[in-house]
Parts: C-alpha cells; structure tokens; sequence
C-alpha cells in the first residue's frame, strides 16, 4: 500500500522492495485478489465519508420556479443530482443544488470539502466530499421540492447569453435519463432546449473550440464482478454538457462584470487547423496536444471551449471550486461579506492539489477494474482501432472498454485501421495487459 519504503519480508525473499513487487507477491500467495484495489491507499486517499454537521436551510426569499417543469437529466443510477434544466419562453434556467447555503466558507464542511477536492467515484463505491446529508438535503428532485441557485438567461441570434440572472429559488424536478430524453427530443420542451445548444455550440464553433469525441464507459463493479457498459452517443449528452457551459459562461461574466473575486477556469490551446477531427487518430492526436485546463484568480479565455470568460458552478456537491463560486455568487447577492482575490488564489491552490490526487486515484483503479474485468474473460475478443503508429507497438483504442493499449501492428497498417484482437494477458500488479492482432 506505498505507507513504507522498506519490507523485512520483501528482503528475506529476495524480492524488489516496492509497492509492484509486494502486490505481485500477495497474488501469488492468494492473500490477495482481483478484489483488492491498493490504489486509493497507496495515493493516499480518504476513503471514509465526512462527517461534519450542517445547520439547517435558512429561511429567505427565494423565488418560485415551481411552476416550470424542471428536469435533471443524468445517468441511470445518478445518486448526486445537482443540476437541471428549464425552459420558460425563450429563456433557459439552469438549476444548481444550492449547496451554499449551508456549507459556509470555513466551516467544519467546507474545510473538509477543501481537503477532498471533489468526490472520488470509484468503479467499486464513491466517497463523497460533503457530508452525505447534503445529497439528501439539496440533490435536485430528491424531494417534491428543491432549494436551488438558479441562473437565467437568453441567447440572441448570434449565440451569446443575454439578460443575466442569479437567484436562490424553489424548482419541482423531475429525474430524467438520457436514454429517456433522446427519445423525446421531437417534444416540447427539449427540441427547444436541444436548438439552444445547437446555436450556442455553433458559436464556441466560430470561435475556435475543440470538439473530441472518444469512446467513453460507465465501469461498476458488483458482488466481485466487474461490469462494464459503453455510453451511447445521444444527443442528449450534448444539449445537458452545452447548458452547463451556458451557466458556467454566464456566471463567469456576471462575476467578472461586478469585479467579483472568482474561481475561473481557463486553458491554453496552441494553434490547430483541425479542431473536430472525424476519425479517432486525429482525436487521439489532438487530445494529446492539449494543455491541461487550469484554475485561477483572474479572468483568462478557455480556448478548449472557445470562450472567453468560464467557470465550473454546476457542480458543488461534488467538485469544491464549484462550491467555492456558490459561496461568493450567494454572498454578493445578499449583500454579504465576499471572499477577496487571496483567499479565491489560496483555496484553488489547495482543492485543485487534492482534486489531483482524485484524478489519479480514479484513473488508475478504472485502470486496475478494467484489467480485473479482462482476468475475468480470459477469452476476450473483439476489435480496436489503431490511433498511432510506433515500432515496434502501436497505440490501439479499444472503444469497448475504452482502453488504450500497445499492440504489435504490421507496417502497411494505417491509423483508423480496425484491428481484431484477442487477450494473451494480464499483469495487474504492472498494471499491463498484452493483445494481438488476429
């Protein structure tokens, strides 16, 4: 589990002092199985659920919103709905669970949601990075009626948000999936909601966004067993992930236009002449060229999504900068004592090293479940598309899993070339697995 540097046990075997070595041995020795995932504790991770309490929701105005059909479009399973959507006229109201309003900034919640960074998803559980009660509390659509910040706004004809509105309010939501909402796109009020994602997306288009869009699964693991199931392209996703970009644009320039302290984020893009690539090399190629999205204190474009002002606020159960901008949005709009510019640098220094930390701990067990998955279908099969081309081993993706890997390809193979593949191992302490083709 990483905790020493040295093993007594390890030396008296004559084997390499090291986290691999040791998960090589406990395998071999059955003390150990596919099961265990030392990943979240050899980085370090908390795996127990905060405990911190929250008060009660406050009594203030809020506005009614009731009235609107609201709906959270997730995921089959979603068990943290923070967001949804409404539509009334030509005006679009992207509901955010109001999770502000009772997590303070530096109180007992907040200083541990800071020392999380967000919430860890693990294919085998998830650790939340508030309080459990705040899910029950202000998960949209847990209840017949929900508190949530609401943000307002029209797009004109040329896609740009208008008429900027931030408001605590009530919401009556109902829980949708996304499978359930492709199918309705031909009514009301989605085929609205989809056209304002398409004006929009042709504007960040315009204005030199990156459009990849490479295989994705959801991965779970139950009872032992490891289940994974590629995510459809729906065009669902696509009008949900655009009003979320709305919002967030829109909070960004309603912070910035008040000189309000606030946790942007940006990313630096280099020049590309192909921004939507159509085959997954390019994709693959153009996503390797991209710089990581950072956070800051100052305004600066997010080239990425072709904008020139943007935060992440749709997202505060589960992502602490989110939080962060709720705190100052719902502190402004009462007239309240903000955060000032250090202390917005300070707390996206801090969340962004723990969400790091997030990041690898869920990148390497999806890594580890996916290879479990493969020690449990030691027959697999099936096809992969060759992404770049190495000697002597070659990218290939796997969009059933979506996996990359390296696999020897002959020369004459082109990039996009679908490739049959067939298992011939898994090393899960090296955290390896080996195809060929054919």
């Amino acid at each position: 589990l990483g905790q020493r540097e040295q093993s007594r046990v390890l030396q008296a075997l004559d084997c390499d002092q090291n986290p691999t070595s040791a998960h090589a041995l406990l395998l071999r020795l059955g003390y150990w199985d596919g099961a265990m995932n030392p990943y979240p504790h050899r980085i370090g991770m908390t795996l127990a659920v905060p405990t911190a309490n929250l008060p009660e929701l406050a009594d203030e105005e809020r506005l009614d919103l009731t009235g609107l059909p609201a709906f959270a479009i997730d995921d089959e399973g979603n068990r943290d709905p923070d967001d949804a959507l409404s539509l009334d006229g030509d005006r679009l109201w992207v509901h955010v669970a109001d999770v502000a309003a009772l997590v303070q900034p530096n109180g007992p919640a907040d200083l541990e949601a800071r020392a999380r960074g967000a919430t860890l998803y693990l294919p085998e559980t998830g650790v939340p990075m508030l309080p459990e009660a705040a899910v029950d509390r202000m998960g949209l659509g847990l209840a017949e009626i929900s508190p949530a910040l609401s943000f307002g706004l029209r797009l004109d004809a040329d896609g740009i948000a208008t008429e900027i509105e931030i408001v605590p309010s009530w919401v009556r939501v109902r829980r949708l999936s996304y499978e359930e909402v492709d199918a309705r796109l031909d009514e009301e009020p989605f085929r609205d909601l989809y056209a304002l994602a398409e004006r929009h997306r042709a504007r960040r288009r315009a204005n030199g966004a990156i459009f990849i869009d490479l295989p994705e699964v959801k991965m779970q693991v139950v009872d032992g067993r490891v289940h994974i199931k590629p995510l459809p392209r729906l065009r669902s996703r696509m009008l949900v992930a655009e009003a979320m970009v709305m919002a967030g644009e829109a909070a960004a320039r309603f912070a910035l236009e008040r000189e309000l302290p606030f946790p942007y984020t940006t990313q630096d893009v280099a020049e590309t002449s192909e921004r939507a690539p159509a085959g997954f090399a390019a994709m693959y190629a153009l996503r390797r060229s991209l710089r990581p999205r950072q956070y800051s204190g100052r305004p600066s474009p997010h080239g990425g999504l072709g904008l020139d002002v943007y935060a992440q606020i749709t997202s505060p159960l589960r992502r602490y900068l989110d939080l962060v901008a709720h705190q100052q949005l719902r502190a402004f709009l009462r007239g309240g004592e903000v955060l000032d510019a250090q202390a917005i640098i300070e707390r996206v220094g801090a969340a962004e090293a723990a969400a790091m930390s997030v990041r690898r701990t869920e990148r390497l067990s999806r890594e580890h479940w996916t290879l479990v998955y493969l020690q449990q279908h030691p027959g697999w099969r099936g096809e992969g598309v060759l992404v770049e081309k190495r000697m002597p081993r070659s990218t290939v993706l796997i969009p059933a899993l979506a996996l990359e890997v390296r696999v020897k390809v002959a020369e004459g193979v082109a990039p996009d070339s679908v490739l049959p593949l067939r298992l011939t191992g898994v090393d899960l302490p090296e955290r390896a697995v080996y195809f060929r083709v054919g």
